[in-house]
């Protein structure tokens, strides 16, 4: 089974990668929905719809828990545990490719998020999208090759904080900053802030690069709410 990590990123974590190479009956046969959770599933089709499955099903076999616990959406479409609130999640999927994360005993005010991508061509050209001009400055004094990567470091700490955030209308340029960090051995921990509004919430993330089993590579973040550190936080 292509299971390709499982970690505890941080304290009462845990997060797996899965590689989907099952039909959908592997993960429907074990996973027992809700008639809200089976309408959401109906409404994806092809790979999406595989994808769907497989996150939840990883997202189950994190929890360790015999029973599966029931998945719901909030107003803005952020996973929550309806019956289970000491726990929290985020799911993300990337080119039949499922990412999870799981925190419990999850402190009041905890904020997590997960984010999995899969290296595409376009991410140098839409960088200027979702990078703040100190960013590009960052990832331009790397080599063109960590450059590649970083672009897609960016991309997946600023998504998973966005996803940790979950009341979407962040605007990735102004509202989210990734400070400066150690790219080295294409891992590294770093420090982030989402800030709009009078809201303000700093992240500690962990970034890494991993390669993929057949062909390829993927980038992928997991972030945790921190609390503010004013030698960090300009």
């Amino acid at each position: 089974m292509p299971l390709l990590l499982t970690r505890h990123p941080f304290p009462k974590t845990r997060f797996g990668i899965w590689q989907i190479a099952e039909e959908e009956d592997f993960f429907r046969a074990d996973l027992p929905l809700t008639a809200q959770e089976e309408q959401e599933w109906q409404s994806h089709k092809g790979i999406r719809s595989s994808e769907w499955l497989a996150g939840r099903w990883l997202l189950h076999r994190l929890t360790g828990v015999a029973q599966r616990m029931p998945l719901a959406k909030d107003a803005f479409s952020k996973p929550f545990f309806p019956n289970n609130a000491q726990f929290l999640c985020s799911l993300s999927h990337s080119k039949g490719i499922v990412g999870a994360l799981l925190l419990s005993d999850a402190a009041p005010g905890a904020l997590i998020g997960c984010d999995i991508q899969v290296l595409v061509d376009k991410m140098p050209r839409i960088a200027p999208r979702f990078l703040s001009a100190p960013e590009i400055d960052f990832v331009r004094q790397h080599s063109l090759s960590d450059q590649f990567d970083l672009y897609h470091a960016f991309w997946t700490a600023k998504e998973s904080m966005y996803k940790a955030y979950g009341l979407k209308e962040l605007d990735f340029r102004e509202h989210i900053r990734v400070f400066d960090f150690e790219w080295k051995e294409q891992h590294t921990r770093a420090a982030a802030v989402v800030r709009k509004g009078s809201f303000e919430q700093l992240f500690t993330l962990i970034i890494e690069k991993m390669a993929l089993p057949e062909t390829g590579a993927l980038l992928h973040t997991v972030c945790l709410s921190a609390q503010p550190a004013p030698d960090i936080i300009p």
